[in-house]
């Protein structure tokens, strides 16, 4: 198994390439190289205009690939920069997570988890996951073209016209994927996170899944059988 400086690594390059996608999505242009990745313009929210990708990556490294304006946000891997002399507070600390295939995953409840496949779904889950009206235009239909992405529902039932009650993303990079966007109308995210990564495993099979998440929701992946990899923070200006 890969050391722990090598997995978030991992886990950071496959959190910037899921942003690229959803990025590219709206049409801003990115650069991605070893110590970062980065949008040209602003990211729709949620999102960052950076994600670093080196331990020892600077802050001015970082801020001069990006609009560093009023809005500007940059994700952290390692929680090693201090972007506040250039007046950016740290909105989250969070945490990567990494769940090894050979790891057991607890059942969770009875929801039924099927891919999403056609924009009607995808329309469905969307509005499930997102938090007000405005978030809606976030995850656009395109990203079902994207050949390494696969959005994942959780229905109320196994009917074919039940409800979007819970969902997820999942995306491939190489030798691992990547577990977000995890949601539960009924907010148990325990439930969530042993589900949706039961579910993802059937998709992508015997390859790492990897993450993050922040406050109650790192314990949520634990008790699904994450392994804690080291903090992150989000600074936003």
């Amino acid at each position: 198994m890969a050391g722990v400086t090598d997995r978030i690594v991992l886990a950071a390059r496959n959190n910037a390439l899921w942003c690229d996608a959803v990025a590219r999505s709206h049409g801003v242009r990115t650069t991605l190289d070893d110590a970062a990745w980065t949008a040209s313009t602003r990211t729709p929210p949620y999102y960052p205009d950076a994600v670093t990708l080196s331990a020892g990556v600077g802050e001015y490294d970082v801020l001069a690939r990006v609009d560093d304006s009023d809005g500007c946000s940059v994700k952290d891997s390692w929680s090693r920069l201090d972007l506040s002399m250039e007046d950016f507070a740290r909105l989250v600390v969070g945490e990567w997570v990494w769940l090894d295939p050979t790891t057991a995953v607890p059942s969770g409840s009875a929801r039924s988890w099927r891919r999403v496949t056609t924009t009607e779904t995808m329309a469905a889950w969307v509005h499930a996951w997102a938090s007000d009206p405005d978030a809606e235009a976030i995850l656009r239909p395109a990203l079902l073209d994207e050949p390494d992405v696969h959005i994942l529902a959780g229905h109320a039932s196994e009917a074919s016209d039940a409800p979007v009650v819970a969902g997820a993303v999942v995306h491939v990079t190489g030798e691992v994927a990547g577990l977000g966007n995890l949601f539960a109308l009924d907010g148990d995210a325990t439930d969530t996170w042993r589900e949706a990564a039961a579910a993802a495993r059937e998709v992508v099979g015997g390859i790492p899944l990897v993450g993050w998440e922040a406050g109650a929701s790192v314990g949520a992946a634990v008790a699904a059988g994450c392994e804690r990899l080291g903090p992150l923070s989000v600074w936003l200006k």
